[in-house]
């Protein structure tokens, strides 16, 4: 048996290594379900992509006369078509996905698949190029808040070492808030990614996209939108979930006699 451990006159029941190990494995377990729903998040886009295939033409013409209208020919962007590029992404080649390169200036898309993609790409080069007030900043922050949400994984996964009332560390802080942190770490992708989109449908009414297809490109890229910030928020939920197996498995346990 464990030797106790008395804080402020209360006594405390020691947690085993057979408790954290316990603890390890339900909260991955329960992380793990928090993210089951994260393959279905982006099947509405795929979907909605699929549909508004038969309109590229339409969308073609739109997406390279608003990249004449926008401004960003001069900033050096370019198209880079993604199915004549030897070894790209075979989801950037087949059109299910297309992408801005801030580094190389460069949107990588397949034009003769999915030009309505490219508005919305446009917009991310117009963060990235032509932004004031630091929304150029929130697409630099993705990879940080992606390590960071990650990070608080394995915050999440310490055990509690510490009774309930004991004078909390700047880590116990963290861990006791891991989850929130996750999330708000993840949200300026969302918040670009909404920007970028709002850009891409005002370029595309520039450039005189019909109505309708105006409409279904601001279906399309709130479905997208969707994803991202049903990544955030599973991410978040996740991490949460973690937290709160582990508080109960690994923190001391008042002992009343």
């Amino acid at each position: 048996m464990t030797s106790p451990i008395y804080y402020n006159g209360q006594e405390y029941e020691r947690r085993t290594s057979n408790d954290s190990l316990k603890g390890y494995l339900l909260a991955t377990a329960a992380s793990g379900a928090v993210l089951a729903p994260l393959p279905w998040l982006g099947m509405p886009f795929q979907k909605q992509l699929i549909k508004e295939m038969p309109n590229n033409r339409e969308y073609k013409d739109a997406f390279f006369k608003a990249l004449d209208i926008s401004g960003l020919k001069e900033k050096g962007v370019n198209i880079v078509e993604a199915q004549k590029v030897l070894g790209a992404p075979p989801e950037y080649a087949l059109g299910r996905n297309a992408c801005y390169i801030p580094s190389a200036k460069q949107v990588l898309i397949n034009t003769d698949k999915i030009s309505c993609a490219g508005l919305h790409e446009l917009g991310h080069a117009m963060n990235d190029l032509m932004s004031k007030y630091g929304v150029k900043y929130l697409a630099k922050m993705r990879g940080a808040g992606y390590a960071i949400a990650g990070l608080m994984e394995y915050f999440a996964i310490f055990s509690r070492t510490k009774p309930k009332g004991a004078p909390r560390s700047f880590t116990d802080v963290i861990e006791d808030n891991c989850g929130k942190i996750a999330f708000w770490a993840m949200l300026p992708v969302v918040i670009e990614e909404a920007i970028a989109s709002y850009r891409g449908i005002k370029l595309a009414k520039k450039a005189g996209l019909a109505e309708p297809l105006v409409k279904n490109m601001k279906k399309l890229l709130g479905k997208a939108l969707l994803t991202y910030g049903g990544r955030a928020v599973l991410g978040g939920l996740a991490v949460y979930a973690s937290r709160k197996v582990m508080d109960y498995f690994t923190r001391p346990k008042e002992i009343n006699y």
